[in-house]
């Protein structure tokens, strides 16, 4: 996360555009935003089209689903290639592709390794008209999956200057790889400097849900833990929460205070054949935050 020299976003092509400012998605516009120097970040926009009825599965007379499907696939590219000229004019360094594929998340991952990103970029989207935040299947699928930095993005922009905060369970009460805090508060820091914001680095635990044991010890293990850990880090005090709360509500409950933007949060793969797992804090919370979410996964997932 420190250099971000390739960045992918994911483009729903089918998607009008024209009302939304300079004619580009939001998730588009971020990225854009995280580009530091034109020359030496590339952009690569992808779009995965896939529709049952244009599939060798669907079974109907009278239509040459070969060419639906060429005309469709053109479409979207058409979509994409208007974008570009138009950022190349700018000055960035992008190109796009356009797949076939079905599901559409192993296509996403295989075009984001082989592209070598650096962060990949995808709006939640398919539930906005519903006002709904829970992620769609396919944003889960990439959760899970995808083994590069992954940014989910909502509608809302980002405020200047951008705030950042990170969760973090320097007790590892979850079984987390040793370093993965570490992981997630240098990218978390990093992400918040680069776009001249600042880092909150949270911390919840609930010492009622531990009613036996004796008053105030709880908090001094998690006190004692959680400075232990910022003092690798270079963030000032102010910026480090250790909320008594339970960490769902916690995470929800700071969001609102600190106005955040983004919330940074780890994933977790268990073994070579498991799907990655985010634990049932960070599932509630993915699922209902309204914010853009940024999911980094142990170097070894």
């Amino acid at each position: 996360m420190e250099n971000l020299q390739k960045i992918m976003v994911v483009i729903d092509a089918n998607e009008d555009y024209s009302n939304a400012p300079d004619g580009l998605p939001i998730e588009l516009r971020k990225a854009l935003q995280l580009v530091q120097d034109k020359s030496q970040t590339e952009l690569k926009l992808i779009s995965v089209g896939y529709e049952r009825y244009l599939s060798h599965s669907f079974r109907s007379i009278g239509y040459d689903y070969t060419k639906l499907r060429q005309e469709y696939v053109t479409r979207l590219k058409d979509a994409m290639d208007k974008m570009v000229e138009k950022l190349s004019a700018d000055g960035y360094s992008i190109s796009c592709e356009v797949a076939w594929a079905h599901p559409r998340y192993e296509a996403i991952v295989k075009m984001a390794e082989e592209f070598g990103a650096d962060l990949l970029i995808q709006h939640c989207r398919a539930f906005a008209k519903l006002k709904n935040d829970q992620l769609t299947h396919e944003s889960w699928n990439l959760v899970k999956h995808c083994p590069l930095p992954l940014l989910l993005v909502k509608d809302a922009d980002w405020f200047e200057p951008l705030t950042v905060m990170v969760a973090v369970d320097p007790v590892h009460s979850h079984n987390k790889p040793l370093r993965l805090d570490h992981k997630l508060i240098t990218s978390a820091d990093t992400f918040a400097r680069n776009m001249g914001g600042k880092c909150h680095v949270i911390h919840a635990y609930a010492e009622s849900a531990r009613p036996f044991a004796p008053a105030g010890q709880i908090k001094e293990e998690h006190e004692s833990a959680f400075k232990e850990l910022m003092s690798d880090f270079d963030i000032p005090a102010e910026q480090c929460h250790l909320v008594d709360d339970d960490p769902v509500d916690a995470i929800h409950s700071m969001e609102r205070t600190l106005g955040a933007d983004v919330v940074v949060m780890g994933a977790i793969s268990r073994s070579r054949f498991a799907e990655a797992l985010v634990g049932s804090t960070a599932e509630s919370v993915l699922d209902y935050v309204k914010i853009d979410i940024l999911i980094i996964k142990p170097s070894d997932s």
